[in-house]
């Protein structure tokens, strides 16, 4: 009846790719979703979300008395004011010449695996990249990595990756932000005053705020599993009501996450100080021009045919809370370009992800493709307006990384390749793809059969994304064109 009234909705049905229409008698029977490892620190919730079972380990076992103290030596500026080692250039000859190379083959209990798969990454991060950061600093360049890694990183850190199935890499929820915190008073809950750092890089105001705004944030995600989930039963047994609902729930939830992330993620011009290290070790890093050597394993020493390896770091991943929008709302799908991130989790950063958020996303993404969720949101009026402010917090989520991404740039561009400068660009279309649904949605809802107050919420959101998709067709066409501030988005 829509695409009737409005040929136009027949051009958005195209673009979109949209599930045939819906035939509740044809929908396979739902599969419910159980956590792929359910010992992992790392499982999916409705109380948790994507924060871990138990709180973070913030000490190592006193086995690991020298590992805990050289991390503690480590970053550049240290809690108590004074100098670390990566300031100096000096971590890596105290890594070579004082770390032990521990047996770690005796231990499985998770939280403690879970703590040294922190620690580990921290260090070979460290390692690697400590030559790239004294360079940074210096010449605003970033020069060449250590190419080896050492078997006393190396060799414990693939045993531990091993056992908790993840990459012998840095990855930014088991490493870098929720499972590196620790609560200043532990009968308190996770409020950004009662969360501090485990482990730093570089010890800035900027590196804690992105660890404590990104737990802090996280805390929220429990109630957006709940939301999600309800959303496709929702839409599996027909009920706009309790979709309606659903959807209100999830908005209201990524609402909170985006006022977090507002006050935390303020002092962007530091971030410099701490994203040399969460560089990947990927073939388009010109700083790892040939990868790395694990010099690990006794049965493949270097020399001997070992293969170097290639993971994408921490600042090419993408936070979990994105991708769960992405999937569940068939953003990929809606995209007429096909440009959206996550659109496959075996061939996106999805795969890069602790199992069990791997195993939760792939669920998410075929139910949702399977019941056509975008389809059933554009059914009535209201609910398209609850789909329209679903996308509005996306979109709010996602230009703010753009934008950090863009204060990242002017200071790192000579030391980033052409294919840094190419996924930017990327990125920028992503964002303007989710600001144009809003635009189509709204174009194509009846929105006079909605009440004057969720016409004026519908009015206001399109205004919203308007602002930023001409602000950012005009950076695509003149990159040097300054981007649209989040203050004036009034988010």
């Amino acid at each position: 009846m829509l695409a009737r009234r409005n040929p136009a909705f027949a051009r958005l049905a195209l673009s979109a790719k949209p599930t045939q229409v819906r035939n509740s008698s044809a929908i396979p029977a739902n599969t419910a979703w159980k956590n792929a490892n359910p010992s992992s620190e790392f499982t999916v919730s409705e109380t948790t979300g994507f924060l871990p079972r138990h709180d973070p380990l913030p000490v190592l076992p006193s086995y690991f008395e020298r590992l805990e103290e050289l991390l503690h030596e480590m970053p550049i500026s240290k809690g108590d004011g004074t100098y670390g080692l990566l300031h100096s250039g000096r971590f890596g000859e105290r890594i070579e010449r004082e770390l032990p190379l521990y047996d770690v083959g005796f231990i499985f209990d998770s939280r403690i695996l879970s703590a040294l798969y922190r620690d580990y990454t921290f260090l070979a991060s460290a390692y690697l990249l400590e030559p790239c950061d004294i360079q940074f600093r210096l010449a605003r360049n970033y020069g060449l990595a250590r190419r080896i890694l050492p078997a006393n990183i190396a060799a414990p850190l693939e045993t531990i990756a091993a056992r908790l199935n993840a990459r012998p890499y840095l990855e930014h929820s088991m490493s870098f932000t929720f499972y590196n915190y620790r609560r200043k008073d532990a009968t308190q809950p996770l409020t950004t005053d009662n969360i501090e750092p485990i482990r730093r890089f570089s010890g800035c105001d900027a590196e804690h705020s992105y660890i404590v705004g990104h737990v802090a944030a996280a805390q929220r995600t429990g109630s957006m599993v709940s939301a999600a989930q309800e959303i496709l039963r929702s839409v599996r047994s027909d009920s706009r009501p309790a979709f309606d609902k659903a959807m209100r729930q999830y908005t209201k939830a990524m609402a909170q996450v985006n006022d977090i992330l507002s006050q935390t993620l303020k002092n962007t011009s530091e971030y410099a100080s701490f994203r040399t290290f969460l560089n990947g070790c990927n073939k388009n890093q010109p700083m790892f021009s040939n990868g790395v050597l694990y010099e690990s394993s006794t049965s493949c020493p270097l020399g001997s045919g070992q293969q170097p390896r290639h993971y994408l770091g921490v600042a090419q991943s993408s936070n979990p809370i994105a991708s769960l929008g992405t999937h569940l709302f068939q953003l990929s799908n809606l995209s007429p370009r096909g440009t959206l991130p996550c659109a496959s989790s075996n061939n996106g950063v999805d795969s890069l992800r602790p199992e069990n958020y791997q195993s939760f996303l792939a669920h998410i993404s075929a139910e949702s493709r399977v019941l056509g969720v975008q389809t059933f949101a554009l059914g009535s009026p209201a609910s398209s307006v609850e789909y329209m402010a679903a996308l509005d917090q996306v979109l709010a989520y996602r230009y703010r990384q753009w934008a950090n991404l863009r204060d990242s740039i002017p200071l790192q561009s000579s030391g980033k390749s052409a294919a840094f400068r190419d996924y930017f660009d990327v990125q920028t279309r992503h964002v303007r793809d989710v600001a144009e649904l809003v635009h189509r949605t709204h174009a194509n809802t009846d929105t006079e059969l909605l009440t004057p107050k969720s016409r004026a919420r519908a009015e206001s959101m399109v205004h919203r994304a308007e602002m930023v998709r001409r602000s950012l067709n005009r950076i695509i066409t003149d990159p040097e064109t300054a981007p649209l501030a989040m203050s004036m988005i009034a988010y």
